[in-house]
Protein backbone atom coordinates (compact mmCIF):
# COMPACT_ATOMS: atom_id res chain seq x y z
CA UNK A 1 0.00 0.00 0.00
CA UNK A 2 0.90 2.97 -0.94
CA UNK A 3 2.61 5.19 2.33
CA UNK A 4 0.97 8.50 1.91
CA UNK A 5 2.11 11.98 3.64
CA UNK A 6 0.19 14.37 5.64
CA UNK A 7 0.29 16.98 2.82
CA UNK A 8 -2.84 19.03 4.06
CA UNK A 9 -0.38 20.42 7.07
CA UNK A 10 2.11 22.05 4.26
CA UNK A 11 1.50 24.80 1.93
CA UNK A 12 4.00 24.26 -0.47
CA UNK A 13 5.59 21.28 -2.04
CA UNK A 14 9.41 22.63 -0.94
CA UNK A 15 7.68 22.73 2.56
CA UNK A 16 6.91 18.87 2.76
CA UNK A 17 10.49 18.08 1.05
CA UNK A 18 11.83 20.49 3.69
CA UNK A 19 10.61 19.16 6.45
CA UNK A 20 11.49 14.97 5.86
CA UNK A 21 15.09 15.87 4.88
CA UNK A 22 15.50 18.02 8.41
CA UNK A 23 14.13 14.89 9.85
CA UNK A 24 16.37 13.02 7.98
CA UNK A 25 19.28 14.50 8.95
CA UNK A 26 18.45 14.82 12.70
CA UNK A 27 18.39 10.74 12.21
CA UNK A 28 21.85 10.72 11.08
CA UNK A 29 23.06 13.30 12.83
CA UNK A 30 21.75 11.41 16.46
CA UNK A 31 23.58 8.38 14.49
CA UNK A 32 26.80 9.98 13.60
CA UNK A 33 26.53 11.72 17.43
CA UNK A 34 27.09 14.78 15.83
CA UNK A 35 25.29 18.34 16.52
CA UNK A 36 21.73 18.39 14.27
CA UNK A 37 21.69 20.54 11.41
CA UNK A 38 19.32 24.10 11.52
CA UNK A 39 16.87 24.14 9.30
CA UNK A 40 18.40 27.51 8.22
CA UNK A 41 21.29 24.73 6.94
CA UNK A 42 19.71 23.09 4.74
CA UNK A 43 19.94 23.88 0.84
CA UNK A 44 17.16 23.00 -1.55
CA UNK A 45 16.50 23.79 -4.95
CA UNK A 46 13.78 23.32 -7.53
CA UNK A 47 14.78 22.10 -10.19
CA UNK A 48 13.29 23.77 -13.45
CA UNK A 49 12.05 20.30 -15.45
CA UNK A 50 8.80 20.50 -15.99
CA UNK A 51 8.46 16.57 -16.15
CA UNK A 52 8.99 16.05 -12.96
CA UNK A 53 8.95 17.64 -9.50
CA UNK A 54 12.57 17.77 -8.15
CA UNK A 55 14.46 19.01 -5.55
CA UNK A 56 18.10 19.20 -5.21
CA UNK A 57 19.87 19.95 -1.96
CA UNK A 58 23.61 20.43 -1.11
CA UNK A 59 23.65 19.49 2.25
CA UNK A 60 25.79 16.63 2.09
CA UNK A 61 28.96 18.72 0.73
CA UNK A 62 28.17 21.47 3.10
CA UNK A 63 28.34 18.97 6.29
CA UNK A 64 31.42 17.45 4.96
CA UNK A 65 32.72 20.39 5.17
CA UNK A 66 31.89 21.06 9.17
CA UNK A 67 32.38 17.45 10.27
CA UNK A 68 35.36 16.39 7.86
CA UNK A 69 33.37 13.43 6.66
CA UNK A 70 33.25 12.15 2.48
CA UNK A 71 30.10 14.17 0.97
CA UNK A 72 29.30 11.06 -0.96
CA UNK A 73 29.03 8.85 2.13
CA UNK A 74 26.68 11.70 3.96
CA UNK A 75 24.49 11.36 0.77
CA UNK A 76 24.24 7.87 0.74
CA UNK A 77 23.06 7.66 4.51
CA UNK A 78 20.98 10.23 3.83
CA UNK A 79 19.21 8.64 0.75
CA UNK A 80 19.23 5.03 2.91
CA UNK A 81 17.13 6.81 5.44
CA UNK A 82 14.34 8.28 2.86
CA UNK A 83 13.11 4.76 2.59
CA UNK A 84 11.06 5.39 5.86
CA UNK A 85 8.89 7.83 3.81
CA UNK A 86 7.23 4.61 1.71
CA UNK A 87 6.93 5.57 -1.98
CA UNK A 88 6.30 9.41 -1.61
CA UNK A 89 9.98 10.50 -2.71
CA UNK A 90 12.09 8.92 -5.24
CA UNK A 91 15.77 9.85 -3.57
CA UNK A 92 19.00 9.30 -4.98
CA UNK A 93 22.60 10.65 -5.21
CA UNK A 94 23.69 12.28 -8.04
CA UNK A 95 27.72 12.50 -8.42
CA UNK A 96 29.52 13.98 -6.58
CA UNK A 97 27.12 14.41 -3.37
CA UNK A 98 24.17 15.97 -4.97
CA UNK A 99 20.58 14.65 -3.18
CA UNK A 100 17.48 14.26 -5.69
CA UNK A 101 14.46 14.08 -4.32
CA UNK A 102 11.39 13.48 -6.91
CA UNK A 103 8.26 13.76 -5.24
CA UNK A 104 5.54 11.08 -6.71
CA UNK A 105 2.67 11.99 -8.65
CA UNK A 106 0.34 10.72 -5.68
CA UNK A 107 1.80 13.30 -3.41
CA UNK A 108 1.25 15.81 -6.15
CA UNK A 109 -2.09 15.17 -6.47
CA UNK A 110 -2.83 15.15 -2.53
CA UNK A 111 -1.56 18.76 -2.58
CA UNK A 112 -3.27 20.07 -5.65
CA UNK A 113 -6.24 18.70 -3.91
CA UNK A 114 -5.57 20.76 -0.69
CA UNK A 115 -4.65 23.60 -2.98
CA UNK A 116 -7.93 23.87 -3.92
CA UNK A 117 -9.87 23.03 -1.20
CA UNK A 118 -12.45 25.16 0.30
CA UNK A 119 -10.90 24.91 3.63
CA UNK A 120 -7.22 25.96 2.95
CA UNK A 121 -6.75 28.83 5.24
CA UNK A 122 -3.52 30.50 3.47
CA UNK A 123 -5.34 31.37 0.60
CA UNK A 124 -8.22 32.85 1.98
CA UNK A 125 -9.30 36.62 1.32
CA UNK A 126 -6.89 39.18 1.49
CA UNK A 127 -6.76 41.80 4.25
CA UNK A 128 -4.34 43.89 2.81
CA UNK A 129 -5.84 46.88 1.55
CA UNK A 130 -6.75 47.53 -2.17
CA UNK A 131 -4.80 50.69 -3.86
CA UNK A 132 -7.86 50.91 -6.11
CA UNK A 133 -6.08 51.79 -9.17
CA UNK A 134 -7.43 51.24 -12.61
CA UNK A 135 -5.63 48.17 -13.77
CA UNK A 136 -2.39 49.30 -15.25
CA UNK A 137 -1.42 48.26 -18.50
CA UNK A 138 1.12 45.76 -17.50
CA UNK A 139 -0.95 44.25 -15.43
CA UNK A 140 -3.70 42.98 -17.77
CA UNK A 141 -2.39 40.03 -18.88
CA UNK A 142 -2.54 38.89 -14.97
CA UNK A 143 -5.93 40.09 -14.56
CA UNK A 144 -7.08 38.87 -18.44
CA UNK A 145 -6.13 35.24 -17.05
CA UNK A 146 -7.52 35.72 -13.86
CA UNK A 147 -11.17 36.64 -15.35
CA UNK A 148 -10.83 33.89 -17.81
CA UNK A 149 -10.59 31.21 -15.32
CA UNK A 150 -13.52 32.81 -13.65
CA UNK A 151 -15.05 32.75 -16.68
CA UNK A 152 -14.31 28.82 -17.34
CA UNK A 153 -15.17 28.06 -13.99
CA UNK A 154 -18.63 29.09 -14.14
CA UNK A 155 -19.11 27.49 -17.46
CA UNK A 156 -18.26 24.24 -16.06
CA UNK A 157 -20.51 24.74 -13.38
CA UNK A 158 -23.21 25.79 -15.88
CA UNK A 159 -22.59 22.45 -17.35
CA UNK A 160 -23.40 20.62 -13.75
CA UNK A 161 -19.44 20.31 -13.18
CA UNK A 162 -18.93 19.48 -9.36
CA UNK A 163 -15.21 20.83 -8.15
CA UNK A 164 -16.17 20.07 -4.40
CA UNK A 165 -17.63 16.73 -3.44
CA UNK A 166 -17.05 15.93 0.01
CA UNK A 167 -17.17 12.22 -1.11
CA UNK A 168 -15.15 12.03 -4.05
CA UNK A 169 -11.81 14.31 -5.03
CA UNK A 170 -10.71 15.37 -7.89
CA UNK A 171 -9.22 12.74 -10.02
CA UNK A 172 -5.69 13.92 -10.37
CA UNK A 173 -4.16 10.31 -11.22
CA UNK A 174 -5.57 7.54 -13.51
CA UNK A 175 -5.44 4.06 -13.19
CA UNK A 176 -1.58 3.46 -12.72
CA UNK A 177 -1.77 5.88 -10.13
CA UNK A 178 0.26 8.85 -12.31
CA UNK A 179 -1.02 11.88 -12.78
CA UNK A 180 -3.45 12.44 -15.70
CA UNK A 181 -2.59 15.64 -16.78
CA UNK A 182 0.41 14.78 -18.62
CA UNK A 183 0.84 16.41 -21.56
CA UNK A 184 3.46 19.28 -21.53
CA UNK A 185 1.40 22.38 -21.15
CA UNK A 186 -0.62 20.82 -18.11
CA UNK A 187 3.15 20.10 -16.60
CA UNK A 188 4.07 23.77 -16.97
CA UNK A 189 1.16 24.96 -15.41
CA UNK A 190 1.77 22.43 -12.32
CA UNK A 191 5.15 23.20 -12.03
CA UNK A 192 4.13 27.03 -12.71
CA UNK A 193 1.98 26.54 -9.39
CA UNK A 194 4.31 24.61 -7.74
CA UNK A 195 6.76 27.29 -7.77
CA UNK A 196 4.55 30.16 -6.96
CA UNK A 197 3.60 28.75 -3.67
CA UNK A 198 6.77 27.90 -2.79
CA UNK A 199 7.87 31.11 -3.05
CA UNK A 200 4.68 32.47 -1.38
CA UNK A 201 5.31 29.95 1.74
CA UNK A 202 8.86 29.94 2.12
CA UNK A 203 10.62 33.16 0.49
CA UNK A 204 9.95 36.40 2.69
CA UNK A 205 9.96 38.61 -0.41
CA UNK A 206 8.26 42.50 -0.34
CA UNK A 207 9.26 43.31 -3.58
CA UNK A 208 5.85 43.92 -6.14
CA UNK A 209 8.40 43.65 -9.22
CA UNK A 210 9.18 39.88 -7.67
CA UNK A 211 5.53 38.93 -7.53
CA UNK A 212 4.55 40.60 -10.65
CA UNK A 213 7.36 38.61 -12.21
CA UNK A 214 5.81 35.12 -10.57
CA UNK A 215 2.31 36.30 -11.57
CA UNK A 216 2.85 37.04 -15.03
CA UNK A 217 5.03 33.83 -15.68
CA UNK A 218 1.88 32.18 -14.34
CA UNK A 219 -0.71 33.36 -16.57
CA UNK A 220 1.36 32.99 -19.57
CA UNK A 221 1.84 29.08 -18.51
CA UNK A 222 -2.56 29.24 -17.60
CA UNK A 223 -2.60 30.83 -21.73
CA UNK A 224 -0.47 27.96 -22.73
CA UNK A 225 -2.34 25.56 -21.03
CA UNK A 226 -5.90 27.02 -22.03
CA UNK A 227 -4.67 27.39 -26.02
CA UNK A 228 -3.33 23.52 -26.04
CA UNK A 229 -6.35 21.60 -24.44
CA UNK A 230 -9.80 21.56 -26.00
CA UNK A 231 -12.11 21.14 -22.67
CA UNK A 232 -15.45 21.01 -23.94
CA UNK A 233 -14.51 18.68 -26.17
CA UNK A 234 -13.74 16.55 -23.63
CA UNK A 235 -16.49 16.72 -21.01
CA UNK A 236 -18.40 13.74 -22.51
CA UNK A 237 -15.86 11.91 -23.74
CA UNK A 238 -13.50 12.11 -21.59
CA UNK A 239 -15.15 13.14 -18.41
CA UNK A 240 -12.48 12.57 -16.10
CA UNK A 241 -9.57 14.32 -17.57
CA UNK A 242 -11.63 17.69 -18.15
CA UNK A 243 -12.59 17.76 -14.51
CA UNK A 244 -9.06 17.39 -13.57
CA UNK A 245 -8.39 19.99 -16.17
CA UNK A 246 -10.79 22.15 -14.71
CA UNK A 247 -9.47 21.86 -11.33
CA UNK A 248 -6.45 22.74 -12.63
CA UNK A 249 -8.14 25.63 -13.52
CA UNK A 250 -9.20 26.97 -10.15
CA UNK A 251 -6.45 26.11 -8.28
CA UNK A 252 -4.72 28.78 -11.03
CA UNK A 253 -7.51 31.22 -10.39
CA UNK A 254 -6.88 30.94 -6.61
CA UNK A 255 -3.22 31.71 -6.55
CA UNK A 256 -3.76 35.02 -9.37
CA UNK A 257 -6.10 36.20 -7.00
CA UNK A 258 -3.74 35.94 -3.96
CA UNK A 259 -1.05 37.29 -5.85
CA UNK A 260 -3.03 40.31 -7.57
CA UNK A 261 -4.64 41.30 -4.14
CA UNK A 262 -2.07 40.16 -1.51
CA UNK A 263 0.91 41.04 -3.50
CA UNK A 264 0.16 43.36 -6.05
CA UNK A 265 -2.44 45.23 -4.25
CA UNK A 266 -5.47 45.14 -7.27
CA UNK A 267 -8.51 44.08 -6.66
CA UNK A 268 -9.16 40.56 -9.26
CA UNK A 269 -11.68 41.93 -11.80
CA UNK A 270 -13.42 38.26 -12.22
CA UNK A 271 -14.86 39.97 -15.38
CA UNK A 272 -12.99 42.46 -18.16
Amino acid sequence: MHKMLLVSKYTAIRQLVSSHLLRVLSIYASEKKISKVPESGIALYKSREICKVLYISGVAPSLAKVYQISASAIANQVVSHFCDFGESFRVKVVPPAWIHIEVVDCVIADWLESLVSETNPFFQASTNPYSFTPALSYLFPIQYAYARCCSLLRLAKHEGITLFDEVRQIPWLDSQAKLCLNDAASQSLIAKLIAVVDDLVCVNIASASHWHSKARSLSQAFERFWSHNCIWGEVKVFPELAHARFGLILATQKILRFLLEDKLGIIALSEL
